[in-house]
């Protein structure tokens, strides 16, 4: 059986697309090695698709000068000691998902010759895909607007791997009737801005049922009586289905899940995300008037209501179906497709 060596963790942005490929992999009748770093997610949660080495390496970014001299010399401990693992195992190609922890397995595929295929799940790469897309056979992404950073004649566009779960709960939605259930989502851990400002929203707005879901955040407001807290939820997709209009930070997990949903979002970027990349996949359905976005610094209670109440004004049905046509469900299968057809396996 011929191996896969793939990588990708640090977080969950970059661990869960490579699970819903090597869960495609795995399919092929191909055996799965995951590459990542004790320090990241992948350290946590579960790969049910084969076999999992995980090695101390630490990022760069933020750190200082001595603590990214250790990071780097880490890094490059690391991308030796996966070479000589490619030596002995000779994966018939490697996959990576970006991140810190991608880079000792692009580096090490590069050194033996392995073929290599990146995936970037933002609109703006990471600096790991940047330096990777130098070697790669094919360099797979998931916005239109990523295609200016890479060599265009070896990058294709496949959208967001997502999990069959979300893929198959995607289909059940339907363009709401009215607005009545708003979902507020701030990333896994929380926010506290957004939160409290929905807070005094949903005080203004009594006939509609906010669902919060705070996160790591502690909520210190008196909460509303059409205010529905949650610290975390298990099958948020469920959520994505039910409600009328999403609340959201910008990542590019929930956008893509929105766009398959076909729900109109209110999207509110991380201001501090690497190269503003959340503004960036969301900026162009702001321009396409499908989507709101407000940036942190522009959050108000007023202009967050007023938000709300433009949506009234909007053809639903129509927005959900030019939200859905940026939508792109079978992201894993079109890079395995791929993949196969290059390397004729």
């Amino acid at each position: 059986m011929d191996k896969v060596f793939v990588s990708g963790g640090g977080t969950g942005g970059h661990f869960y697309p490579a699970i819903s490929v090597s869960k495609v992999l795995k399919q092929e009748n191909l055996e799965v090695v995951f590459i990542g770093t004790e320090n990241g997610i992948e350290a946590k949660k579960e790969f049910p698709f084969g076999k999992r080495i995980l090695f101390k390496t630490k990022g760069v970014r933020g750190k200082s000068i001595f603590e990214k001299i250790k990071a780097i010399f880490s890094l490059l401990l690391t991308t030796f000691k996966v070479y000589k693992i490619i030596k002995k195992e000779k994966p018939k190609f490697c996959m990576c998902f970006g991140g810190y922890a991608s880079l000792p397995l692009g580096l090490a595929s590069f050194l033996t010759s392995t073929p290599l295929y990146i995936h970037e799940q933002n609109s703006v790469p990471s600096y790991t895909n940047l330096i990777l897309s130098k070697f790669a056979k094919r360099v797979f992404i998931t916005f239109q607007h990523s295609l200016s950073y890479f060599p265009k004649e070896k990058s294709i566009l496949t959208g967001l791997p997502m999990r069959e779960e979300i893929v198959e709960t995607t289909k059940e939605c339907k363009p709401p009737e009215s607005i009545r259930e708003i979902l507020v989502v701030g990333g896994s851990q929380g926010s506290k801005r957004i939160n409290e400002t929905v807070l005094k929203v949903a005080e203004e707005l009594p006939e509609l049922t906010f669902h919060i879901v705070r996160g790591k955040t502690d909520l210190h407001q008196k909460i509303p009586e059409n205010v529905r807290v949650y610290t975390y939820i298990d099958d948020i997709h469920r959520f994505y289905r039910d409600v009328d209009v999403v609340i959201s930070r910008a990542g590019s997990g929930v956008v893509n899940e929105l766009l398959a949903c076909g729900k109109f979002a209110i999207y509110i970027p991380y201001p501090y995300a690497a190269s503003n990349h959340q503004y960036y996949n969301v900026k162009f359905l702001k321009e396409e008037g499908i989507s709101e976005v407000i940036e942190e610094k522009d959050l108000t209670p007023q202009r967050l209501k007023k938000a709300l109440e433009d949506i009234s004004g909007l053809d639903l049905r129509e927005v959900s179906r030019r939200l859905k046509a940026y939508a792109r469900l079978y992201g894993s299968k079109n890079i395995v497709n791929t993949i196969k057809e290059d390397l004729g396996c």
